[in-house]
């Protein structure tokens, strides 16, 4: 069983594959992780990057079509600061906010 910091190091990792459009890595990084995890925030996390993953594979070109950075972090910082929400939500919000910058630097070094 994996330690959370372990897990977060992972969701992490298949992060990076995704912004590198390694997105077979990425697959096999989600699948390898799955039944490590054991916290909601854990399962949030691996949810919102697996949305990430199937979202770039479904897109034009591996990007997300409607992704805006500045907006998504916005609504994540709402949901996280929300008193209705839970681990899971949460743990769901800090991957895409940390995806979001991931991503934004990405698009900076690129330029």
């Amino acid at each position: 069983m994996f330690t959370a910091k372990v897990v977060q190091a992972n969701i992490t990792s298949i992060l990076e594959s995704i912004a590198k459009s390694d997105l077979e890595d990425a697959k096999r990084k989600i699948q390898a992780l799955m039944p490590e995890v054991r916290t909601e925030r854990e399962r949030g996390g691996l949810l919102a990057a697996s949305g990430i993953l199937t979202s770039i594979s479904k897109g034009k070109e591996g990007t997300m079509q409607t992704w805006d950075g500045s907006r998504l972090e916005r609504a994540a910082k709402t949901v996280s600061g929300s008193q209705m929400a839970d681990d899971f939500d949460r743990g769901y919000a800090e991957v895409l906010v940390s995806y979001s910058k991931l991503a934004a630097s990405s698009q900076r070094s690129a330029e």
